[in-house]
């Protein structure tokens, strides 16, 4: 269950507007309980406005915001810990920024290649000029399935110098032989599909009576200039 808090305040008349709500509905007037009973619409149009849980990004960057401002205007003592809580939040807001970064996709490998994994999803995001967060997932998802496949090749690899064979043994050959055959094929399927998203859409016009268009299929008109455009005779 995620923890529930209340939504960062605002600065100034805005912020005293917004807190008004709140105070209404979740304070007493003189010792004695608000009178007024809700509808549902209204209890849920309260938790919209004002509740997020703590898994919500905008919560996570604004807490980190503001231990960010406290660490440098505190004085030396206040400093050091100001910094340990804000290097604690900053950690969260790193992994909301993991399309951006890579370092959640990093999380998914073995220690030893996730920097391998980071720099190829860079590459791949260079290469392909990924600019769109779809286009982002699919460098990543190349990226992840390649770390797999070094990584699951890497065990097989290792596993060639068992000096006896047994049923366990087998089953952990299977196992990993499938694992790199799955995301061989994870590879391949993103790779392809980013590379028709970056292909430029091809305009072809054709004018005839009766045209008749088949996948691979070549028009041939000797002695005429080639071009994307045929006119009936």
């Amino acid at each position: 269950m995620h923890e529930v808090s209340q939504a960062p305040a605002k600065t100034g008349q805005k912020q005293e507007e917004d807190a008004r709500p709140a105070r209404e509905v979740l304070t007493k007037q003189e010792g004695k309980a608000l009178a007024k009973k809700f509808t549902e619409a209204e209890v849920l149009d309260f938790v919209r406005k004002h509740l997020q849980a703590s898994c919500d990004p905008d919560l996570i960057f604004a807490r980190t915001t503001e231990q960010f401002e406290i660490w440098r205007s505190g004085d030396n003592k206040k400093a050091k810990k100001g910094e340990k809580a804000f290097l604690e939040s900053a950690e969260k807001s790193l992994l909301v920024l993991g399309l951006e970064n890579h370092y959640a996709l990093a999380e998914t490998i073995c220690t030893r290649y996730r920097p391998l994994v980071i720099e190829v999803a860079r590459q791949i995001e260079k290469e392909y000029d990924c600019k769109t967060p779809s286009e982002k997932v699919l460098a990543e998802m190349i990226a992840g399935a390649y770390g797999k496949i070094i990584e699951y090749s890497a065990y097989l690899n290792n596993s060639k110098r068992v000096d006896f064979l047994s049923a366990e043994a087998n089953g952990y050959y299977t196992m990993f032989s499938k694992e790199v055959d799955r995301a061989h094929r994870q590879l391949i399927t993103a790779l392809t599909v980013l590379r028709q998203i970056k292909s430029p859409p091809v305009e072809l016009n054709i004018k005839a009576k009766t045209a008749f268009v088949a996948q691979n299929q070549q028009v041939n008109i000797p002695n005429q200039p080639r071009n994307e455009n045929i006119d009936p005779k």
